[in-house]
């Protein structure tokens, strides 16, 4: 998220070169399916929490990357940034005092919808195999679990998945109350 984050903003302040350069490698991130990512860092040994923890990282900075660059190219143009600049502001100056505060509200959108997306990630995992390894539970290894019983005993594979449903609901509405919430203050913008 943090290098996401670094990396969109200086993409969107200087545009030019530096643009075309941080989102080219962006869009090659972004061409890497992340279960192919998964498969080859989590594949080759057991799966660890930080090899995971690096595997969901690796797939996400892109998403922070190119919502912080539309924000700040949103607002680089705009007059108070160029009173700034034309003041004799240096560009760290400018965008740590200026453009950050603006980061927050859509970053922490972002954030909240990104923990639901995570979610799916990871129990997708450990539905393979490749996740959080036993005896600690998650949502796609008690799934996987349950498929051996499915005929006799259908909720052991259902009620995990219902619940794994009904969390993901729960985080994008909270998003969307975010969301909401932020328009409200805002006036629509």
């Amino acid at each position: 998220m943090v290098i996401g984050c670094a990396l969109g903003t200086v993409a969107g302040y200087f545009g030019g070169r530096t643009d075309t350069v941080i989102m080219r490698i962006t869009d090659a991130q972004l061409s890497i399916p992340m279960i192919i990512l998964a498969i080859a860092v989590l594949g080759a040994d057991r799966p660890t929490i930080p090899a995971i923890i690096l595997v969901l990282g690796l797939s996400n900075w892109p998403v922070y990357a190119r919502v912080m660059r539309s924000v700040v190219m949103a607002e680089r143009g705009r007059e108070y940034v160029r009173a700034a600049q034309v003041s004799g502001a240096t560009h760290p100056r400018i965008i740590l005092t200026l453009l950050v505060p603006l980061l927050v509200p859509p970053l922490l959108f972002t954030s909240v919808l990104d923990v639901a997306r995570m979610m799916i990630f990871e129990s997708t995992l450990g539905f393979l195999g490749l996740g959080v390894q036993p005896p600690t539970p998650t949502f796609g290894s008690i799934i996987a679990d349950g498929r051996k019983y499915l005929l006799n005993a259908w909720w052991i594979a259902t009620m995990p998945g219902v619940f794994l449903c009904l969390t993901l609901t729960s985080i994008n509405l909270i998003g969307a109350a975010f969301e909401r919430a932020r328009n409200t203050i805002h006036g629509g913008a």
